[in-house]
């Protein structure tokens, strides 16, 4: 992979993380500024679907930002290889 691909592959992430995190919040921090848009998704979906789409928003957040930290740390490797090389260089 070269600079460019990394570059243009963790720009993607990013994205990807912020539109997660955008979701996350539509359907969680926006209930006091559109309580009437909360209580239609709630008749529509029902309040355990809603849950699940906010477990499920966060949860997908969380592993795109790990991913892209990694991606970042790694220069394309593996954080799993990093951790072993730190670790027998150290011996």
């Amino acid at each position: 992979m070269t600079e460019d691909d990394r570059r243009v592959v963790l720009e993607r992430l990013r994205e990807l993380e912020g539109w997660s995190a955008y979701i996350f919040e539509a359907v969680t921090l926006n209930q006091k500024q559109e309580p009437a848009t909360m209580a239609m998704l709630e008749r529509t979906v029902g309040i355990r679907t809603l849950k699940q789409l906010r477990e499920l928003s966060w949860s997908l957040r969380d592993r795109l930002h790990v991913v892209g930290t990694e991606l970042e740390l790694s220069r394309g490797e593996p954080l799993a290889a990093l951790e072993l090389r730190a670790s027998s260089e150290r011996l």
